[in-house]
């Protein structure tokens, strides 16, 4: 039997109920699936139970990349990486990647919604054309949609969207995989999180 807690109550399943599932249909408690479906151990890294789980999913992973288009987000929700003092940042360093963008669209001046954020995104995807080693432009064909690897998302910044995520959201299900990227505010979200990367130093 497994057990867990759904919505404060506890919850057991017994081994029979998950070994009969298939097509990662949840069982009536919830979500458990069997440890060869796609929702169980073949999750992993290894497609097995003794691989790194998460990879993907879970949180979408705050990267320190943006573009400098000067939005107002920048200074609100990404000041500690983009600003040094009250000048905004429009270099690369060894710790934070600027992405270039098209000040002819990303333009507040031609609008600052939705209309305009998917052309902004489009066309600042298409300026990127020398940043390499990101999984950015290796792995996508476009800077709109779900053109990564595995058809995982691939939305380049743009607009009030400035900073550069990584990983999904546990709710994006197929759209997500290990390269897939999009854009954010920089705001606090749910599901929003980080992961913490040590690099020993030679």
């Amino acid at each position: 039997m497994t057990q867990g807690v759904i919505n404060g109550k506890e919850v057991v399943v017994k081994i029979e109920e998950i070994n009969a599932l298939s097509g990662n249909t949840p069982t009536a408690q919830g979500s458990v699936y069997a440890w060869n479906q796609k929702g169980g151990t073949t999750a992993s890294s290894t497609g097995n139970m003794t691989g790194v789980y998460d990879m993907v999913g879970g949180a979408w992973e705050r990267t320190t990349g943006y573009i400098a288009n000067g939005h107002e987000y920048l200074l609100k929700y990404a000041q500690s990486i983009a600003y040094d003092g009250d000048i905004l940042k429009t270099n690369s360093t060894q710790y934070t990647t600027i992405y270039p963008y098209d000040a002819d669209v990303d333009n507040e001046r031609l609008g600052n919604d939705d209309t305009y954020l998917d052309t902004a995104s489009h066309a600042n995807y298409l300026k990127n054309t020398k940043i390499y080693g990101d999984a950015v432009r290796e792995i996508s064909s476009n800077g709109i949609g779900t053109t990564s690897w595995e058809g995982s998302y691939s939305v380049y910044t743009g607009l009030f969207g400035t900073c550069m995520y990584r990983g999904g959201s546990y709710c994006d299900a197929e759209v997500i995989g290990r390269f897939c990227f999009a854009r954010a505010t920089g705001n606090n979200n749910y599901d929003d999180g980080f992961r913490t990367i040590v690099i020993p130093i030679h």
